[in-house]
């Protein structure tokens, strides 16, 4: 039996060539999930370095890209939120940003920002040792 193309965790279709890779988009095209959106503050480091960037004209050099998964009709944002958050904080629309496209849905981008921000936390919560 066939599955419902528009289900969760149904295979995305195929993508038009080109779609895939590294590309710019801009911030009226990116998709967030409100779970991932959550986790910057304003105030925070990054937010406040995004926010910097984006007023100093230099957001669309910053590195490394932004990683993104395109289901076929939206382009789900799984990484560098805080530059999201900076644009939408700006209302700039227009900004655009370097990314990183490969196929997914929404739950892709989801899991793959939870285990970024997992690592992340690993790493900071790492035990010093003394030499």
């Amino acid at each position: 039996m066939p599955r419902d193309s528009r289900a969760p965790g149904a295979p995305s279709p195929k993508l038009p060539s080109g779609v895939l890779g590294l590309d710019y988009l801009k911030f009226s095209q990116l998709s967030v999930s409100d779970e991932f959106l959550m986790r910057e503050a304003i105030g925070s480091p990054a937010v406040e370095d995004a926010l910097a960037s984006i007023r100093l004209g230099t957001m669309r050099a910053a590195r490394p890209a932004m990683k993104v998964f395109f289901d076929g009709r939206r382009f789900w944002l799984a990484s560098h939120a805080h530059r999201y958050h900076a644009a939408r904080v700006l209302g700039a629309c227009h900004q655009e940003f370097w990314c990183d496209i490969q196929s997914g849905t929404r739950n892709d981008a989801v899991q793959y920002a939870s285990r970024i921000a997992s690592a992340s936390r690993t790493r900071h919560n790492a035990p010093v040792c003394a030499s």
